[in-house]
């Protein structure tokens, strides 16, 4: 301490020297070094330490130890590999592991989403409802040989029956090769080994299911096609069948020849006959019978060609000619023959979905059985010993040092 701060001080506190400076009572001077705060009286007293440290460190280890040590009953594990495949990635001498080897080169594998739906059915609320039917599922977690903790109350509800089922089973997905690991947990081995089945079987009916569902939808579409072709291959050849009474003819295109050629036949005759009457002319006057019997001939071929010709066609917009049949039987022709292709197209479809319908194209491949175990796996005995003991230090270790925290905040204002 220096001069200033000792001046400070009441002056009773400080006895002046015989020499006349201002000195330090040697007694006073142990008195105040005993209320300087040292790191022990920060934290308090060492009995307060050990009562703290025995009540939340000793203590939670202690009866963590009892409970794993002589309460907590041993659960069995058992676990199962299954895939999900379709028929063309199934190969006889291709095993598991050559199909994650080709998946990983590929770089952008196609293992589709039925193992992840199969994984999240596996822990929803719908498999437990299949797997507790009857109740089975609430008597294998509540046997006797499971430790009153531990131990599942069967007059609970379903959703507290679902929150337990999902700490007794551990489902993964790999990502690259889809192969799904199932883990599942029960106080007995044959209990562990009947749940493990049980729920092989029952991820296998959803995946059944889902694929079965596919193809029932696939060939419903494809006879609504069928059906809607089938109909509108029936109006076209109506609207045909129409078009060909309405014209009078079943094929517009011989009748446009047949009129073709008649008109062909009266242009040759008309042209014969204007030659014989040019010829008479040089003999005979024009008033000659014999050149009004070729006149009159001449007109009425005449006639009868401009007939013939407008019928074929015309620049007259009311007139009805050989073309506008033409273009509407060539336009129903075309709807008949599109509609019949579109029918063959929807029959060949509807065929091919009824028969993929009656095959199986997706299949759930158990390639790691579940087997019946022979020591309880579960609980990590020692491990949650160690772990409740790290916990609990290091909780009381943060409180130790927010008092001490506190305290040292306390002595300095």
């Amino acid at each position: 301490m220096n001069e200033a701060h000792l001046a400070a001080r009441p002056p009773d506190r400080f006895p002046a020297d015989p020499s006349g400076k201002t000195g330090l009572d040697p007694f006073v001077l142990r008195e105040d070094l005993r209320r300087v705060s040292v790191p022990i009286d920060q934290f308090g007293s060492w009995r307060m330490h050990g009562l703290s440290f025995a009540l939340m460190v000793i203590l939670p280890i202690v009866c963590t130890a009892i409970y794993y040590g002589l309460i907590a009953a041993g659960k069995y594990s058992v676990e199962f590999r299954f895939s999900v495949r379709s028929a063309a990635e199934l190969v006889a001498d291709e095993d598991n592991l050559a199909l994650m080897i080709k998946a990983g080169k590929s770089g952008t594998p196609e293992i589709g989403r039925l193992p992840y739906m199969a994984a999240d059915y596996l822990r929803s609320r719908n498999a437990v409802r299949e797997l507790d039917r009857d109740g089975w599922l609430r008597s294998v977690f509540s046997r006797d040989q499971a430790d009153w903790l531990s131990r599942f109350d069967s007059t609970k509800s379903d959703d507290d029956l679902w929150l337990y089922w999902r700490d007794m089973i551990s489902v993964n997905v790999d990502r690259i090769s889809g192969l799904v690991l199932v883990r599942v947990l029960a106080f007995t081995p044959e209990d562990s080994l009947a749940l493990a089945r049980a729920t092989s079987v029952s991820a296998e009916k959803m995946i059944d299911s889902i694929a079965m569902r596919e193809r029932r939808d696939a060939l419903f579409s494809a006879d609504q096609e069928l059906e809607r072709t089938s109909l509108r291959y029936s109006a076209a050849l109506t609207a045909l069948r129409d078009v060909r009474n309405q014209e009078g003819t079943v094929d517009p295109e011989r009748t446009i020849k047949s009129s073709a050629d008649t008109l062909l036949g009266v242009m040759r005759e008309k042209l014969s006959l204007e030659r014989d009457r040019d010829a008479n002319l040089k003999v005979l006057s024009a008033d000659a019978p014999q050149q009004k019997v070729l006149s009159d001939q001449i007109r009425a071929l005449g006639s009868q060609l401009a007939s013939l010709t407008e019928a074929l066609t015309s620049h007259r917009t009311d007139a009805k000619t050989a073309a506008q049949s033409i273009a509407q039987f060539e336009k129903q022709e075309l709807e008949v023959r599109f509609s019949k292709r579109l029918l063959e197209v929807a029959q060949a479809a509807y065929e091919r979905a009824r028969q993929e319908s009656e095959r199986q194209h997706v299949y759930f491949a158990l390639f790691v059985e579940p087997k019946k175990p022979e020591i309880a796996e579960y609980p990590r005995r020692a491990r949650s010993v160690a772990f409740a003991g790290i916990c609990a230090f290091s909780l009381w270790s943060v409180m130790m040092l927010a008092v001490a925290g506190i305290r040292d905040h306390k002595i300095e204002r």
